[in-house]
């Protein structure tokens, strides 16, 4: 991983993810998501793995910047988020883009996703997921209205308590320390 990519998550700075209205048409190179790794250490044999996959995570994905947070503030994050601890290594998605159309209020406070792997106790099960996540978003990212993609997927595959839409305010915030 470039060290653009990782050093974000450690320079104390702010974010704020705001989503943007898309001119262009999406490409598969289009910039459409910012990656964060958050992982407090619950969870040791999935975090390892998890660890040693993002630099391939971030290969297939280069034009997306990931943000490997380290555990003071993966910590901050999941105070502020208490229904998730325990749940970590988490990947979060944060999509740039809105659909251009809503179609119900749900998909217009749609903002991404999350991939929950610390409800794996086993490393080869959540390589299995992380795998088929990015196969996921590979797959899908220059969908118009991803939110409907993840339900589908959902629906398919009936792994709502794993991967959950980011049902947040129309502004989110993510502050790194």
């Amino acid at each position: 991983m470039d060290q653009q990519s990782s050093s974000h998550a450690v320079s104390g700075r702010r974010f704020k993810l705001r989503p943007k209205v898309r001119e262009q048409p999406l490409t598969p190179e289009t910039p459409r998501f910012h990656v964060f790794l958050i992982d407090t250490g619950w969870n040791g044999p999935v975090s390892k793995l998890l660890q040693e996959q993002m630099p391939l995570f971030h290969q297939y994905h280069p034009q997306d910047p990931v943000y490997i947070l380290s555990k003071e503030q993966s910590i901050k994050i999941l105070r502020n988020a208490p229904e998730h601890i325990g749940r970590d290594p988490m990947i979060v998605i944060y999509d740039m883009y809105h659909p251009k159309e809503h179609q119900s209020k749900k998909q217009a406070n749609y903002h991404g996703f999350r991939l929950n792997l610390g409800i794996f106790k086993n490393p080869e099960q959540a390589l299995a997921k992380l795998q088929e996540f990015l196969r996921f978003v590979a797959t899908h990212r220059t969908a118009e209205c991803l939110s409907c993609e993840v339900e589908r997927e959902l629906h398919r595959e009936g792994l709502s308590n794993m991967v959950k839409l980011l049902k947040e305010a129309s502004e989110a915030s993510l502050e790194l320390l």
